[in-house]
């Protein structure tokens, strides 16, 4: 399994390598990455930086990699990983409708229908009219009654019970009608599938979400998780944390609040973004998807207008974050010496406007870029920090 990842991790590399133009030793790296970070402009911000070897662990640099700091829209990792860990990259949200018993030929169920939702992240409350549409053009006209299991959106606010209501208004319109006399058969038994609605695959959700930094559907996908995982959306905060605690990663100074990072709320740490790319880089099945969502250096996303005549334009690909006196940056730097590095770099408190943070954010990227050699020899280590790391 190591031998594959590496061979993985390699093909990935050498697909986007190119000749250095310029190369770094580790030491000449640390000493230009503390002396951007010591620059004026960043006198009284508050910074979490940390940058590793992804297969090995080797630490590069760090700089209070474990201070807590609001993540901004960094906190969209943690919940587009945990889905894609926990659903697939392939696994597609569909809302079913079912006969609770035999369809006559007339139109009428002799029993309920019975709507099966997924709270659907990408739905919104059209849905209710499109469901209907597609029964009345299909003929089916009255049933029994009207059972629902489970939120058919993700949109804040939907509920199993609030699906329910909309659906039946949706019916109303239709002049689809409920009429309970009309039950002969147990739902239990003689069911049968009458329409279905089934969103893109989550490979590409996330790919809106985290390369568009799609603060709404990134709160959806929050709620669906919720639903689908958690018990409900309230219960996402500590399920999350939970999730994550249990694959190894370190969660103190770590707190979830939303799926967007538009709240304050939400804490992290450089040390838990570094980890979890890590942890995300060693999974085959999920890490293509997770990497391809990620917004690239000079090409698209949130990066389009970033690093756009820089060398090592298409050499980073990072999940991007801001607020008016923030800004963060965390994901992969394929180095000129053929290295894959994960980063995490958290600015927060920032005097000013946020451009020249930016900057100096963006020339950090440039300095890992340009470091040179390979990655130490000998096994991975089982985590990434035997040293301690300071906390401030």
């Amino acid at each position: 399994m190591q031998l594959l990842r590496t061979t993985v991790l390699a093909a990935f590399i050498s697909s986007v390598a190119v000749s250095p133009v310029l190369a770094f030793t580790s030491a000449e790296v640390a000493a230009r990455l503390e002396q951007t970070f010591s620059h004026p402009k960043l006198a009284n911000a508050r910074i979490s930086f940390l940058a590793a070897d992804v297969p090995t662990g080797e630490i590069i640099y760090q700089r209070n990699a474990g201070l807590s700091l609001v993540p901004a829209s960094n906190a969209k990792l943690a919940v587009t990983a945990a889905a894609l860990l926990l659903l697939g990259p392939d696994y597609c949200f569909r809302t079913v409708v079912y006969a609770g018993g035999p369809v006559e030929t007339n139109g009428r169920i002799a029993g309920p229908l019975l709507v099966v939702g997924s709270a659907d992240p990408t739905a919104d409350p059209g849905i209710f009219h499109s469901l209907a549409a597609e029964l009345a053009k299909r003929g089916y006209r009255l049933a029994s009654g009207l059972l629902v299991n489970r939120a058919v959106t993700a949109s804040r606010g939907d509920s199993t019970a609030a699906s329910r209501q909309l659906l039946l208004q949706a019916l109303a319109k239709r002049g689809f009608g409920l009429c309970p006399g009309i039950a002969v058969f147990p739902t239990s038994t003689n069911t049968s599938m009458l329409i279905q609605h089934s969103s893109d695959p989550l490979g590409a959700i996330i790919v809106r979400v985290n390369k568009q930094s799609a603060n709404s559907l990134a709160d959806n996908l929050w709620r669906s998780l919720g639903w689908l995982a958690a018990g409900s959306p309230q219960r996402m905060p500590e399920f999350l944390r939970r999730f994550w605690a249990e694959r190894g990663l370190p969660m103190a100074g770590v707190q979830f609040a939303d799926g967007s990072g538009l709240s304050r709320n939400n804490r992290a740490t450089a040390v838990f973004y570094v980890e979890l790319l890590r942890y995300m880089a060693a999974r085959q099945l999920e890490w293509p998807a997770f990497v391809g969502s990620l917004p690239v250096a000079g090409h698209d996303g949130t990066l389009a207008d970033r690093f756009r005549r820089s060398p090592w334009r298409g050499h980073i690909w990072a999940k991007t974050g801001t607020m008016h006196d923030m800004t963060t940056l965390s994901g992969y730097i394929s180095t000129s010496g053929g290295r894959l590095i994960a980063f995490s770099c958290l600015i927060n408190n920032v005097a000013g406007r946020l451009n020249s943070a930016r900057f100096l954010q963006d020339r950090a990227c440039e300095i890992l870029a340009a470091l040179e050699g390979s990655a130490p020899a000998g096994e991975a280590r089982a985590g990434l920090f035997p040293q301690k790391l300071s906390d401030e």
